[in-house]
């Protein structure tokens, strides 16, 4: 064989696999000191009950041992998808997987890791810095918003007033409560959603690196995070008309599905796509007054316009029903009908938030020129 395609073998194979797979990952190792950061009430509850015995530093929840499959020092998902290494004091992945992040900062809080260090891609450090604040862990290599420094404020206000009121925990990560703040929404859970703006952007469908490109948006609601993933919630963005940032207060809604075909092993299956609106809450509490002054036959369209400029194009649409129910309909009251038909679903459009009928100018026809005007030079009278 030659020299060049001989590989390490035993112990060295083994630790130069550990460094390649801790070059340019994801990675949580533990911090040089103690957090001085105040841990929430749930973590140091459920930490007191420990405080007798000293952690392993290879210390393994039990749920993560039944979660992926261990081989050595790397474990995987069921599938054989790799899930992360374990190098001792420092936990790497090569994924962005919300469920890989909150098992690593598990193992962090069973091996008692008082503060972390997190290294890798943005989103990784984002995600791993707000699990392991919950932990009641300190943080470094994450500079958190002002916003995600509230909002982990609230997770936590959250998760310690419903174990105060059910006595129970909703879950457990390393035998202490964890919060179900990044809950999966399925398309066909596609009701109305408010709630505070968190994150968005394309990834890997569920952060699988394994799955195609999707689109994705968290808000934060009452009940905690929810993740909401679409590909046409990235047209909803680019075309929202609120234009909604981090940490404003956003409503999602489904408005209709289109017809897609999919490719899948076995071929191509038909299957459908949602359409989806995201916009500011207060634009939309906006659009429903507006829709409710149009809905109103009684109230004449100079005042509703005076109230809501933004009606006027909807307005000179609903002329246009008008006339063209005259001109083809005989009977007044199928004209009527059908007028009506036409202010409903005006109004309808208006709620949802779509875009609004435009006011279309007319344009001026052209003026003709006048024999003064086209006069010859050479006839043109001189003073």
């Amino acid at each position: 064989m030659a020299k060049n395609d001989e590989r390490p073998r035993g112990k060295k194979a083994k630790a130069a696999g550990l460094e390649d797979d801790a070059l340019g990952l994801n990675g949580i190792e533990r911090g040089r000191a103690q957090s001085s950061q105040p841990r929430p009430r749930a973590a140091q509850d459920a930490s007191s009950s420990a405080a007798t015995k000293e952690p392993s530093p290879r210390a393994m929840p039990d749920e993560i041992r039944e979660r992926f499959i261990g081989i050595g020092a790397k474990y995987y998902f069921p599938d054989g998808a790799a899930a992360f290494t374990d190098h001792g004091a420092k936990l790497t992945t090569r994924s962005e997987n919300t469920e890989v992040i909150r098992s690593l900062v598990a193992i962090a809080h069973a091996r008692e890791w008082g503060e972390i260090k997190v290294t890798g891609t943005e989103r990784f450090r984002k995600e791993a810095w707000f699990a392991a604040r919950i932990a009641g862990l300190g943080v470094k290599g994450y500079e958190p918003s002002e916003f995600e420094q509230e909002h982990v404020v609230r997770a936590i206000a959250r998760r310690e007033a419903a174990a105060g009121a059910a006595r129970q925990p909703p879950a457990s990560i390393a035998g202490r409560p964890v919060p179900r703040d990044s809950e999966s929404l399925r398309p066909e859970e596609s009701g109305s959603i408010v709630g505070r703006l968190v994150d968005h952007g394309r990834a890997p469908y569920r952060h699988d690196p394994k799955e195609a490109a999707s689109y994705y948006l968290r808000i934060e609601t009452e009940r905690g995070d929810r993740e909401l993933w679409g590909v046409d919630l990235e047209r909803a963005f680019r075309e929202s008309l609120s234009r909604p940032t981090i940490g404003d207060e956003v409503t999602v809604r489904a408005h209709g599905r289109d017809a897609v075909t999919v490719k899948t092993p076995e071929g191509e299956i038909p299957a459908h796509r949602n359409r989806w609106i995201v916009e500011r809450s207060d634009f939309l509490t906006e659009r429903a007054a507006a829709a409710r002054v149009f809905r109103d036959a009684a109230v004449k369209p100079a005042q509703a316009v005076k109230e809501h400029p933004e009606l006027q194009g909807s307005y000179l649409q609903l002329q246009a029903a008008k006339l063209g129910a005259e001109r083809d309909i005989r009977d007044p009251q199928d004209q009527a009908r059908f007028v009506a038909r036409a202010r409903a679903a005006i109004a309808e459009g208006i709620e949802r938030g779509e875009p609004l009928e435009p006011v279309r100018l007319r344009e001026r026809p052209p003026r003709t020129p006048t024999a003064e005007q086209t006069r010859d030079p050479e006839q043109t009278p001189t003073r």
